[in-house]
């Protein structure tokens, strides 16, 4: 790889970045950070379609659920649903809709409020307001013996810290766990929704990305200028 070439690439993904993955063990040669950093590029676009799927279906889940219990699909209006920090998050979801000059119904509004909002909800502070009548219907093919909500919210809060770091272009690739992460959020989607796993197993590409390993990487960043 030539000196020039590879001072470019450097700058375009920051000296800072690329430190990351030195720091966690990969060989300070150029070729080989580079190889890391594409690995990592294909195992986190391999892992979006599953995470996105599971993030539209679980939003869509609860807010059904929620409009059935509250009997009405503005269910976090109701006074006592919602406590503080999830109120903040849907009057900035409502206020970035009033930007863009949208109407405020509960169609517009569910979409804009992140995972981190709808992962939030199952937290313990709402144990005794939500969970008694929507664990149920929310993940109604969680296996019973182990469908409580503590569970729910460990389960869909590792997935949300992986969820973040692919978002954020952090390293995964590291990860011992990485493919019983992948096999968690395929189960996750399976609980709250068997037809979206049917969706998703044909566009899901990981085991193919991991199982091919860096080797496939490594021959196509050698090619490089």
């Amino acid at each position: 790889m030539q000196a020039n070439f590879s001072e470019q690439l450097r700058r375009a993904i920051s000296h800072e970045r690329l430190d990351a993955y030195r720091q966690r063990g990969t060989s300070s040669d150029d070729a080989e950070l580079f190889t890391h950093y594409a690995w990592n590029m294909a195992l986190s676009e391999s892992l979006y379609t599953p995470l996105q799927c599971l993030e539209v279906c679980l939003r869509n889940s609860i807010h059904d659920a929620a409009t059935a219990y509250f009997k009405t699909d503005t269910w976090f209006d109701v006074p006592g649903v919602l406590l503080a920090s999830e109120l903040d998050k849907v009057r900035e979801a409502k206020g970035s809709l009033l930007k863009g000059k949208k109407t405020l119904d509960a169609g517009r509004i569910i979409p804009e409020l992140t995972f981190g909002f709808w992962t939030s909800l199952l937290d313990v502070r709402y144990e005794k307001v939500l969970w008694p009548w929507l664990l149920k219907p929310v993940v109604p093919n969680m296996p019973r013996r182990i469908r409580i909500r503590k569970n729910l919210s460990k389960r869909f809060n590792h997935i949300r810290t992986l969820r973040n770091r692919i978002f954020h272009h952090e390293p995964i690739w590291h990860w011992g766990d990485l493919p019983n992460q992948h096999s968690d959020l395929l189960e996750a989607i399976r609980w709250v929704n068997p037809a979206m796993m049917t969706f998703v197993e044909p566009f899901d590409s990981f085991k193919s990305v991991y199982n091919n390993s860096i080797s496939e990487y490594r021959k196509v960043v050698s090619a490089l200028p």
